[in-house]
């Protein structure tokens, strides 16, 4: 028994005043859905019952939702590069996202599903990277010579000196799997990095042009054209996040 006279302030034990945090588990459930691009299994690791809640971030329960929120879309991005997705990629995503949960968003259900819709959108990415792969090792090294290069300008000599192989070997190799060539393919890549940058965030299209390798912007403006059928401007018009 404590002592009466001690000066310590004794609080008693009380079952509703604990906050039990959820499972850990379950998160890594989530977590690992995210990164295999399961979109069932995410979806179960929604429905699970537990007697657990989340802990409590912060005493206004808007800015609770909000640091929620960017816990667990940052945790989840992390996800989806881990199971395959270009970083690029996801973390302009993450950045418009959390930049329109904080300075646009006052309700706390909108705010639990913005962290839903991002995450299932992460899951939906990886299954459909997953979905493309192939499994020539030649074919692969050269994506991934692309993928690390890609705010380069790419030739396709340069890759096939990388992979020590002839180049025009490689052209019709890369052609008769992905059915387009490589050429094509550094170009289609470029423009899908771009597209999701005139989505998610503010660069200017000189800045994405300059970024992403192109001669300059009159040239990248043409390709990208050629490719989605819009200038940069009307992609970002039609697409882009208001902020």
């Amino acid at each position: 028994m404590p002592n009466k006279n001690n000066d310590e302030t004794v609080i008693p034990y009380d079952d509703e005043s604990i906050t039990w945090h959820n499972p850990y588990d379950q998160e890594l459930r989530e977590q690992d859905s995210i990164r295999r691009g399961d979109i069932n299994s995410l979806q179960r690791c929604w429905n699970e019952k537990y007697t657990g809640k989340v802990g409590r971030l912060a005493r206004d329960p808007i800015r609770h939702m909000k640091n929620l929120a960017i816990g667990i879309i940052t945790l989840s991005s992390r996800s989806a590069i881990n199971g395959g997705l270009n970083p690029e990629t996801v973390l302009s995503i993450v950045d418009s996202t959390i930049m329109k949960i904080e300075h646009t968003m006052t309700d706390c259900d909108e705010i639990g599903k913005t962290i839903r819709k991002t995450q299932l959108m992460f899951a939906k990415m990886v299954n459909e990277n997953n979905n493309k792969k192939t499994y020539n090792p030649i074919i692969n090294k050269a994506k991934d010579y692309v993928y690390r290069n890609i705010h380069e300008k790419i030739m396709v000599s340069e890759i096939a000196q990388w992979l020590d192989i002839n180049a025009d070997y490689l052209s019709s190799l890369f052609h008769a799997s992905e059915h387009k060539t490589l050429t094509q393919y550094i170009l289609d890549e470029k423009i899908k990095l771009c597209c999701n940058m005139l989505k998610f965030s503010e660069y200017t299209i000189q800045n994405i042009a300059s970024y992403f390798g192109f001669y300059s912007q009159s040239h990248f403006t043409k390709q990208f054209k050629a490719c989605t059928g819009m200038t940069p401007g009307e992609y970002r018009k039609k697409y882009g996040i208001s902020r």
